[in-house]
C-alpha cells in the first residue's frame, strides 16, 4: 500500500472456487425474489462461472429486478487486455445501472473523458452511470443529462472499499425511495451520490474494505459538512 492510502492486487486464483460456479448450484429462488442484482466483471473471466453470471443476471432481470454493474479491470485475472474488455463491455447490453472509475471509462467505451463515456453509455440504453472522480467525487449521468457531486475531505489510510461503498450506499438510497432507476431525477441522483461519496469518505479513512464500513449515524454527520 502506498503513502496515499492506494493498493495493489496479487491473485492465487487457478481453480478457485468462485470461477467454479455453476448455475446449477444457484439459489435461483433468492434471485427470483430481489429488487436489485448486482454483478462485477471478474466473474467473467473463466469457465463455468461466466455462463453462469449470465443466466442469473437473465433470470434476475426476467423477475423484474434492476440490474447495477459494477466492472472492475484488474490486468493479472485477464489473458490481455483486449479480451478484458470485450468481457467487460458483454454485460452493458443487461444492465441498468453502472459504475465505472474515471481509469475504465476506455475501458468499457471508446471515451476516456468521463462525460463522454457516461453520455455513451445512456444512449446505448443504460439508465443510470456514475463514473467516480476520486477525490473529486463523482459524476452522475441519465436522459435528462450530467452532474458532477463533489467528494469530502477525507484523512486517507486505505482506499480499499471506497468505490465499493459508495455503489453500495447509492443503491441503497435508490432501493429506500422505490422507484426504478429510470424513474428518478437527475437533483435526486445527485442526492444519492452526495450521501454515497460521504460513505465512501469514511470508509477510506479506516483499514479494510468491509470493517471500513461507517455506522449511519457517522454518515449523517459527515453529511451536515459543506
Amino acid at each position: 500500500m502506498t503513502e496515499n492510502g492506494e493498493r495493489t492486487f496479487a491473485f492465487a486464483r487457478k481453480l478457485g472456487a468462485d470461477t467454479r460456479l455453476w448455475f446449477k448450484e444457484v439459489n435461483t429462488a433468492l434471485i427470483k425474489n430481489t429488487k436489485v442484482f448486482h454483478v462485477g466483471s471478474l466473474s467473467l473471466t473463466d469457465e463455468p462461472v461466466r455462463t453462469t453470471t449470465f443466466e442469473a443476471v437473465k433470470l434476475a432481470k426476467k423477475a423484474g429486478a434492476f440490474i447495477s454493474y459494477d466492472p472492475n479491470y484488474r490486468e493479472p485475472l485477464w489473458e490481455n487486455k483486449e479480451v478484458a474488455m470485450a468481457r467487460m463491455q458483454s454485460m452493458i447490453s443487461y444492465a441498468d445501472m453502472i459504475k465505472i472509475s474515471d481509469e475504465e471509462t476506455n475501458l468499457m467505451t471508446s471515451y476516456a473523458e468521463p462525460k463522454e463515456a457516461a453520455e455513451y453509455l445512456i444512449g446505448i440504453g443504460v439508465k443510470v452511470v456514475a463514473v467516480t472522480l476520486g477525490a473529486k467525487g463523482v459524476l452522475i449521468c441519465n436522459e435528462q443529462g450530467s452532474m458532477t457531486v463533489p467528494g469530502f475531505e477525507s484523512k486517507v489510510i486505505d482506499t480499499t472499499g471506497a468505490g465499493d461503498s459508495f455503489w453500495g450506499a447509492f443503491v441503497s438510497q435508490m432501493i429506500k425511495n422505490g422507484e426504478q432507476p429510470q424513474e428518478y431525477t437527475l437533483e435526486e441522483l445527485g442526492k444519492f451520490a452526495r450521501y454515497g461519496n460521504a460513505v465512501a469518505s469514511l470508509c477510506v479513512e479506516r483499514r479494510g474494505g468491509i470493517s471500513g464500513i461507517p455506522d449511519e449515524k457517522d454518515v449523517l454527520e459527515r453529511l451536515k459538512n459543506k
